[in-house]
């Protein structure tokens, strides 16, 4: 009732986290333009962190939204999730497999077929000089188990480039938890790291 009063043509503050409202402040600028040169220069593990509303998962849409017809993309908005559930959920989003795809229907594939077939599709993509990006929010709640899957999935590459870029966005407590002993080799193929700043007035 508000919005015709007002006239706005949507219910503005939505907690939905549409591209087009991107606030681009310093910060959030900084770290778009730091995403499309990581993506550009095909670096392997990304790290985006910041409080709570900062606006990081409205940041990786709005990467996603800039991709072009040779990016293949898979958002990856629940860390809950088994390791063969991961290697699933990512080949469904980058279009490799869709949901109940009769391959896979009538036998339960092993985590090796899985990402078998994920290093086939990303081998596939170096002569079409195209690129996948996986984008994972919420890193901080990831188990360690699919973490260590993470950084597995960090060694597809060539002699000369990394097949699959990797994002991982995540609250502040996702640094310390990088930093974990038992995540050490994880931390080091980290390749860029940017805190969002909050808005200030």
């Amino acid at each position: 009732m508000y919005e015709q009063y007002f006239g706005f043509a949507e219910k503005p503050f939505s907690l939905t986290p549409d591209p087009k409202y991107l606030y681009r402040s310093e910060s959030h600028a900084n770290a778009f333009e730091l995403l499309q040169y990581a993506l550009d220069r095909r670096e392997g593990f990304v790290v985006i962190t910041g409080d709570i509303g900062t606006g990081k998962t409205t940041l990786c849409r709005a990467l996603l939204e800039q991709a072009d017809r040779k990016t293949f993309t898979a958002l990856l908005l629940n860390p809950f999730l088994s390791e063969e559930d991961l290697l699933k959920a990512i080949l469904q989003d980058l279009g490799v497999l869709s949901r109940g795809d009769e391959r896979w229907a009538q036998r339960q594939p092993s985590k090796q077929d899985l990402i078998n077939t994920l290093y086939d599709f990303l081998l596939s993509l170096i002569p079409l000089n195209a690129r996948a990006v996986l984008i994972i929010d919420e890193a901080q709640n990831l188990p360690l188990p699919i973490l260590e899957q993470i950084r597995i999935l960090s060694s597809l590459e060539t002699d000369k480039e990394k097949l699959l870029q990797i994002v991982l966005v995540g609250q502040l407590n996702l640094v310390p938890l990088l930093r974990s002993p038992e995540l050490r080799q994880l931390d080091q193929r980290i390749s860029i790291r940017y805190q969002l700043t909050p808005l200030v007035p």
